[in-house]
């Protein structure tokens, strides 16, 4: 069953204005390119612009203006909506479910593979349009093609089919093939203002000015991650992430790592029950495991992460604290900052951040959570003057 789209316009994507003055003029030139990278960071916009592209050249209204947004009404324009139109894909990992090859179907979906690439873009792509000028292809996270399906790509790329563009979006774009990246049109999309963030949270999704305004700046100006963040609820992590550190004075560092990974499997499993939801199914990569909402390694470990960055960040609003540095004003974050600040002193805190980072290099090397916590805290206690 589709889920109705909203028509996305150009207008609406704001503070891009770099990403969206190439896309104009290249459709005033009425030259559009065969395929675009639009690569950036996560959560600013791409697929959004993304889809007012794909939008506008399926759009049947010869009178618009040639860089104008997509009518809204014309029959393509509302195919488009409800996800119905013949001559658009969004290529996504997810589309493996719905291959015809039993062994395909039945794999995890970690990664786009090749027979999905091949099944859902190459050969449609080489097919006439059904109903309008073009074909559309949006490869959603395109970063997670392997490299046998980039390399399959390719020929698509070098002699693509006069009717068909490619969009491919990525927030890594370092992980695509040179030669990938060298066939695209690179559109460029830049980090959000914070207050640009912060006010949308409050307006559109109703979260309490504070609390924006401290997921904004957790997010570093990506509005889709600060959105997905109190989704699941991450400013609650932080209350425990504070009282797992004042927990410190008590130098138990088994206790502390476990408490880490416990407050990243609720994270993990906040994400997995929105997937559920969103998605009639959850999504393979939280759920690699197998049961349904049973979290698997690479989703706690991504979640371990973002409760690492939580330790950082409140390491780093005590350190202000100390300096007495203007600092965020929250309730959430200034009374422990605080704490930490009448225990720890500058070195201690700046040791500390340091600390954390070594935290994540050693997750990157597959070390265990519960290990990776273990040696956090011990790291943490030895700063602190307290005895490890």
């Amino acid at each position: 069953m589709c889920r109705p789209r909203c028509n996305v316009r150009f207008t609406d994507i704001q503070h891009q204005d770099r990403a969206l003055s190439i896309l104009r003029r290249a459709l005033r030139s009425g030259r559009t390119h065969h395929a675009y990278l639009f690569e950036g960071p996560e959560g600013v916009g791409k697929e959004r612009a993304a889809l007012a592209l794909a939008a506008r050249l399926l759009c049947d209204d010869s009178e618009l203006a040639a860089d104008a947004d997509a009518c809204g009404s014309c029959e393509s324009c509302r195919m488009f909506a409800a996800e119905t139109h013949p001559d658009f894909r969004l290529i996504h990992r997810g589309l493996h479910k719905l291959h015809p090859d039993r062994t395909i179907r039945s794999s995890k979906g970690l990664y786009l593979v090749v027979d999905v690439v091949r099944q859902f873009l190459i050969e449609p792509a080489a097919m006439k349009p059904s109903h309008a000028r073009r074909k559309v292809f949006l490869i959603r996270d395109a970063e997670r093609m392997n490299e046998e399906a980039q390399n399959a790509l390719l020929k698509t790329l070098e002699e693509p089919p006069g009717d068909a563009r490619l969009v491919l979006v990525t927030s890594s774009a370092h992980r695509l093939l040179p030669t990938i990246r060298s066939r695209c049109q690179r559109i460029p999309f830049d980090l959000l203002p914070a207050a640009f963030v912060t006010e949308r949270l409050v307006r559109e999704h109703l979260v309490p000015e504070g609390d924006a305004a401290v997921l904004a700046g957790l997010a570093g100006g990506r509005l889709g991650v600060a959105l997905h963040w109190h989704r699941i609820d991450l400013l609650g992590a932080l209350e425990q992430v504070a009282a797992l550190l004042a927990g410190l004075a008590d130098p138990d560092p088994e206790a502390f790592g476990k408490g880490l990974v416990e407050c990243a499997t609720g994270l993990a499993e906040h994400a997995i029950g929105r997937s559920a939801v969103q998605a009639e199914d959850v999504d393979d990569e939280l759920n690699e495991g197998g049961k349904k909402g049973e979290v698997g390694t690479d989703a706690l470990r991504d979640a371990l992460k973002l409760v690492l960055a939580l330790v950082a960040s409140l390491l780093r609003e005590a350190l202000l604290v100390r300096v007495d540095a203007p600092r965020l004003a929250n309730r959430r974050l200034t009374a422990a900052a605080q704490r930490l600040a009448a225990g720890r002193g500058e070195a201690s805190l700046t040791s500390g951040i340091a600390a954390v980072a070594q935290a994540e290099w050693m997750l990157d090397r597959n070390v265990a959570p519960a290990l990776v916590g273990e040696r956090l805290a011990v790291a943490l206690l030895g700063e602190a003057g307290l005895p490890a």
